[in-house]
This record gives C-alpha cells, structure tokens and sequence, in this order.
C-alpha cells in the first residue's frame, strides 16, 4: 500500500536520496527485524542511491566518530544527549489525529510532487507500507525498492533542460582585468575537489542535519582559541589540539588578516605589501627565494589580480575541510563586496608565541 504523507513546518529540509523509516504505533517485530539487519539493509539501499534512514541507528552513527567531531570538534561522545522523538516527523502531521493510523511505512520525498487532497500542506512525503518480512533477502526487499522506485518515477516532474548556446559577443575576452573584489563572493567559495568530496561526505543533510542540530539544543556551540607558534604553525587547542595547515602564502595571508581585526580592503593590499612580505619570510623560514618571494606577494597584493582570491579559497577550505561552516566561519577571511575583508574570531582568542 502507498500513500501520501501531508506535512507542514518540517524543521528540516527533504533530501530526495533519503528513505525513512516511520510508524504511528510501534511495531516490536519489525523494529527487531531492522536491527538484525540494519548493514545489510542499509548496504542494498545506497547499492541502489538511497540513503536508508533509521532514526534510532542514525542518531548513534552521528554521535561518534569523523562526523561527530566535523559538526561538533569540541564534544565528546559521552557528553551528548540526543532528545528526538524516533518518529518526531508525524508531529508535523496535517492530520495529527490520523497519527495512529500510519503503519510501519518507508516515506521518500519526491520534489516537486503535488497532491489535490493536501491543498494545505508544505511538505509532501510518499509512503509505502511494510512488515518484518519486507527486509527480508530473499527478494522482499527487492521488491519493496522496485515498489519504491516505480512509484518515484511516476510521480517525478520532468524537468526539460535547454542547451543555450553562447555567442562569440558574450565569451570573456582572456586578458579582461577585473577587480578582485568583484570576484570575492564566489572565489572564496570555491573548494578543491578532494576537499569538497570529504566535506559533502560529512556535511549533514536533510533528516541528518535535524538530528546532529539537537545537539547544539543541549550544548553551546564552541569557538576553539588559536594558538600561533614562533614557527607560524596554527593550532586549535580546544578542539583537542587540531593543527590547521596550509601551504605558505594562504598562511601568510591569514596571518595578515588576522592582525588586523579591523579587516583590509581589497583596494588598499598594496599598502600591506611589505608587511605580508615580513609574515611569508617568516612563514617560509631560511629556505626561500627572494626574488620568487618578492613576485608572489605582488601578485596577491595587486587588487586586479585573482590570486587574494585564490589565497582565500585555500584558508576557507583549510578550515572548513577540518569543521562545519557554522563554526569555520568565524575563521576564515569573509566580508561583503566594496568592504573590508575579515576573520571574525574575537582576538582575544587568539595567542601569539
């Protein structure tokens, strides 16, 4: 049996990869039939690109571990309390007095489904009912993904793409100078591949970034001090000791911007050109080329040059690799266009040795 599933104010947002397990009364044979199995339950699942959710298990998997110590570098897993409800999800039901009713069921999110029935939902789920023989592997839960699968195939939008193609007249001419401040909203949000493969991995979304935000209910969210050493090495100590490494201009820029709270303009670099110069050579240590030196910080001192760009990317990635941007934020070199660029960390957080 499949149904719709009407809902408004879900604290989260649907992740169309992600199969949830509900029910409105709980079901003890088929809970212990998920827990026999969950691995393998949830192995055939991503083996078909979906993520199966199972509240109690994924509460567990998100209190421990790489990702637990991504969303939360301060906390340790023996201090964390998650308060939700295994089935908080029908507390957002258009009918709450239908609660009881809904049976042991696998609920998806299929964007941009519509339902003439739910006029006055937000949020629509498609459901299909199951029993402690649907995990079993002897075809049933082939056939409940198949079930699953047909169902989200006649009920998707087709979205159509055009191709536009682009005129010679509006391709960018190769040696077109532009202001690096004009670039800075969306250079600095670039992340290199393996960077970005990891924070996606860890990164929370739909039903997960619910959970892993309850955690921040019951325990403050943690800003680590910085502790920069003789030797310009960068450490966390709060976040038990975590070392932030970066190759030596970002470094160096970081550095820049971090003894100044006041923020820099991109327009007025040039003016700090000698004082990032003192900070690279120190950053680099005894072994390095003056002259090569002496280029590089011209370069990412000249404001119609991409590279302050480039170095920001490198030391946001350096931070967000390693923790969630709720708190990496705070570290990095942000600001609107046409104003100081900055690191937000409160200085007196910040140690110099």
């Amino acid at each position: 049996m499949i149904f719709t599933l009407g809902l408004n104010e879900l604290p989260f947002k649907p992740d169309a990869n992600q199969i949830i397990y509900i029910e409105g009364n709980h079901d003890e044979v088929v809970t212990h039939q998920i827990g026999r199995h969950f691995q393998g339950i949830r192995e055939h699942f991503k083996s078909m690109g979906y993520d199966f959710c199972y509240i109690p298990y994924l509460k567990y998997d998100l209190s421990r571990g790489e990702k637990l110590h991504y969303n939360a570098p301060y906390a340790k897993a023996a201090q964390l309390k998650f308060m939700t409800d295994d089935n908080f999800i029908l507390n957002y039901m258009v009918h709450p007095e239908n609660r009881e009713k809904i049976p042991s069921s696998l609920i998806y999110f299929i964007p941009g489904y519509t339902n003439k029935d739910y006029p006055e939902a937000d949020c629509l789920f498609r459901g299909i009912k199951i029993s402690a023989s649907s995990f079993e592997f002897d075809g049933n839960l082939k056939e409940v993904l198949k079930d699953i699968l047909k169902d989200i195939d006649e009920n998707s939008l087709k979205l159509r793409f055009h191709k536009v193609s682009v005129g010679a007249e509006d391709k960018c001419e190769e040696n077109i100078e532009v202001d690096a401040d004009e670039e800075f909203d969306y250079e600095s949000k670039i992340l290199v591949q393996e960077i970005k493969e990891r924070v996606n991995k860890l990164r929370q979304k739909g039903i997960d970034e619910y959970i892993i935000s309850q955690i921040f209910q019951h325990h403050e969210r943690k800003l680590s001090r910085v502790r920069i050493t003789k030797d310009c090495r960068i450490f966390l100590g709060d976040y038990f000791g975590m070392e932030i490494k970066m190759t030596p201009l970002p470094k160096a820029v970081f550095l820049l911007f971090l003894k100044h709270p006041e923020g820099i303009m991109f327009s007025h670099l040039p003016d700090y050109r000698e004082e990032l110069m003192e900070i690279y050579k120190k950053v680099k240590g005894p072994f390095y080329n003056e002259e090569q030196a002496r280029r590089s910080i011209e370069d990412v001192t000249y404001p119609l040059s991409n590279s302050i760009n480039e170095k920001c990317s490198r030391i946001r990635e350096a931070f967000v690799s390693q923790f969630d941007e709720h708190l990496a934020r705070y570290y990095y070199v942000d600001g609107k266009r046409g104003e100081p660029k900055k690191i937000a960390l409160p200085r007196k957080m910040v140690k110099w040795e």
